[in-house]
């Protein structure tokens, strides 16, 4: 394996990686690849950079292209929205709440909120298919 340089990166596509954490992941059109990192007994979606972004904390260092593409329906990101746990409305953390300092605040509304209670989720459509073919290929996991 070589390292594909960044900008002939395919955005969507799988790739078998050496990197720290994983074996493979998918490009995520922007600066690293989106694969399950394993810790402490669990499994989630992480995002490892390419080497061409930064020598020292780009941790893609070879990889091969899979010829694999993520289907369009499911999103490159490791997280879905963030919901509120109360309301399930979604909300997000970079608004000043009444006291001038920072907090949650709703997202259709910018109306902010010591009640809110945020439960991030993971991108569970990614996540199933990564997991899938990682059975399909049945890689050894990065510890």
């Amino acid at each position: 394996m070589n390292l594909i340089p960044l900008e002939k990166c395919v955005k969507g596509r799988v790739y078998k990686l050496d990197c720290r954490n994983f074996n493979y992941g998918v490009y995520n059109g922007k600066y690293g690849f989106i694969g399950i990192r394993r810790k402490f007994n669990d499994r989630f979606l992480f995002t490892e950079y390419h080497k061409d972004i930064d020598p020292h904390y780009g941790t893609v260092i070879r990889m091969e292209d899979m010829g694999i593409d993520v289907p369009d329906d499911i999103e490159l990101k490791e997280d879905e929205p963030t919901i509120d746990r109360n309301t399930g409305r979604h909300v997000w953390f970079d608004k000043p709440v009444v006291d001038g300092g920072r907090g949650w605040v709703y997202k259709d509304t910018d109306e902010n909120s010591y009640d809110i209670k945020p439960v991030s989720h993971v991108n569970r459509k990614l996540f199933k298919f990564l997991d899938d073919m990682w059975e399909d290929f049945n890689y050894t996991e990065v510890e």
